[in-house]
């Protein structure tokens, strides 16, 4: 499923927005807001991120356990070798594996939980300096025609363009950009 990005300058906006887009069809639950005050966005009835919407976690958790496969392959190799002709040799080249590729993910995911969601990263500044982003989630193809038709008479608000609701282990940064609370 594809989402649709629009940065808004607070949650003033995104309330009247969200509000104008539900009364002519969307749905709450395709209405998600980044902000950096969960309280207000939770305050102003907007449907808050959640963790792991925000964070970083499942991403970067992806990406430990790619480099935790080829570390594995690694292990496997050298164990491998080096036990070759010990009687539990296998037993333990397996376990030296699944320890790696265990710990790899857990530390990807670890470092994704103090980070950005890499879909928000580019917003950053402009949440951590008050503003909002929307994310709604387009469902159907009436959804883009409903939404092009209210976001065109909506001032404050800028296309930030589209991004898919799938994770991809190869895009983003390569580094993770830290929370902006």
């Amino acid at each position: 499923m594809k989402q649709q990005l629009y940065l808004l300058p607070g949650l003033k906006t995104a309330r009247h927005l969200s509000e104008q887009l539900e009364s002519a069809g969307l749905h709450h639950e395709q209405l998600h807001i980044a902000h950096m005050d969960h309280t207000r966005t939770i305050q102003y009835h907007l449907n808050d991120l959640n963790f792991l919407e925000e964070s970083d976690v499942i991403h970067s958790g992806e990406r430990g356990f790619l480099v935790g496969m080829m570390l594995s392959l690694l292990t496997g190799i050298i164990s491998w070798k080096l036990l070759a002709d010990h009687t539990a040799g296998l037993l333990i080249t397996g376990f030296a594996c699944v320890i790696v590729l265990g710990f790899s993910t857990w530390l990807g995911g670890l470092i994704g939980a103090s980070s950005d969601n890499y879909r928000l990263q580019p917003f950053h500044d402009h949440i951590s300096e008050g503003g909002a982003v929307l994310m709604v989630d387009l469902r159907t193809k009436n959804d883009r025609k409903v939404l092009d038709s209210i976001t065109s008479h909506f001032e404050p608000v800028k296309p930030a363009g589209f991004v898919s609701s799938i994770d991809n282990p190869f895009l983003g940064d390569l580094i993770p950009r830290k929370h902006y609370s």
